[in-house]
């Protein structure tokens, strides 16, 4: 990785550096970097992490799985009155 001096910092922005890592609980680098990336719009994050721990659940049921499913866990539905007295 490259080192970049950044000189001329002015106090009030200096000010506003530390104060904004202090907050965020980073380094004064982390949060310079995480800054520049901001603002060059390489911080993009995706809105949606992929997964692919369940994928092979996900709409895989036959018919014949999905409906023993739903019966063995009809179960659940139930209210046990005695319970809730």
């Amino acid at each position: 990785m490259k080192t970049i001096t950044i000189r001329g910092i002015e106090p009030e922005l200096e000010k506003t550096i530390k104060f904004n890592a202090s907050r965020e609980s980073l380094s004064i680098n982390q949060w310079v970097l995480k800054a520049l990336k901001h603002s060059a719009g390489l911080d993009k994050e995706k809105i949606f992490r992929k997964y692919d721990d369940l994928n092979s659940f996900a709409g895989g049921w036959s018919k014949k799985e999905t409906k023993t499913f739903l019966e063995n866990i009809k179960i659940f539905d139930r209210i046990d009155e005695e319970i809730w007295k």
